[in-house]
């Protein structure tokens, strides 16, 4: 059973989220706070496998409480809530530590899978997401210089950033391209420095904004 936190200051969409959550097998909401700063004091003796934490909150925003609970467990997964499609948003949040990010108007499906895979260990950003992202990130490309042309990637490069961009965790990229995990963390050192970022949520906006990725 997986147990679930909801940090989210309005009740209706708290209520929602029970009311979606309490249909699926194998999750179980063992808390709910209208506000980051209960959360976190929570912290303190209660462990939660997946916690949902609404980015805008009063008082602590999810992204201050995010890096403050991770203070108190490094441990812990988060799933960060938000209605926010842009790259500062999601950029913060996995660069705060963020193990997913959905859009509030997502499917029980899509919350579920969230849930699930951030649980196993992996990080999970839905489809629908990504494809808003590529969307606004396209539109910026006409004030920017294209910086695609720059930058030549080999087909390993390639196939490493189109598994990172679908969440794959370290171990699955071995696997998956026949490779130690020590391999796999000195080949995305390096692909970090070629594109010039320095973390799975830059490579990832990278990519979607050069069209490197198909969404």
């Amino acid at each position: 059973m997986i147990k679930v936190a909801i940090v989210e200051d309005h009740r209706m969409v708290r209520e929602g989220i029970k009311l979606l959550l309490n249909e699926q097998e194998g999750i179980e909401i063992v808390a709910e706070f209208s506000n980051g700063k209960d959360w976190l004091l929570s912290l303190a003796n209660q462990h939660y496998d997946v916690s949902l934490v609404d980015i805008d909150m009063p008082d602590i925003s999810g992204l201050m409480a995010l890096s403050e609970g991770l203070s108190i467990d490094k441990n812990i997964k988060v799933i960060m809530l938000t209605m926010h499609n842009d790259v500062f948003f999601f950029k913060e949040a996995f660069v705060k530590g963020a193990r997913g990010y959905v859009l509030k108007d997502m499917t029980v499906t899509e919350l579920y899978t969230a849930i699930d895979e951030v649980y196993k260990g992996n990080t999970y950003f839905s489809d629908d997401f990504l494809k808003s992202l590529a969307q606004n990130l396209n539109r910026e490309q006409h004030s920017e210089k294209d910086s695609k042309n720059l930058i030549s990637l080999n087909d390993q490069e390639h196939k490493l950033l189109n598994y990172i961009c679908r969440g794959y965790t370290n171990k699955e990229l071995a696997d998956n391209l026949f490779l130690s995990v020590k391999t796999i963390e000195s080949q995305k050192s390096k692909l970090m420095r070629k594109v010039k970022t320095k973390n799975n949520a830059g490579l990832i906006v990278w990519a979607i904004k050069n069209n490197v990725v198909e969404i």
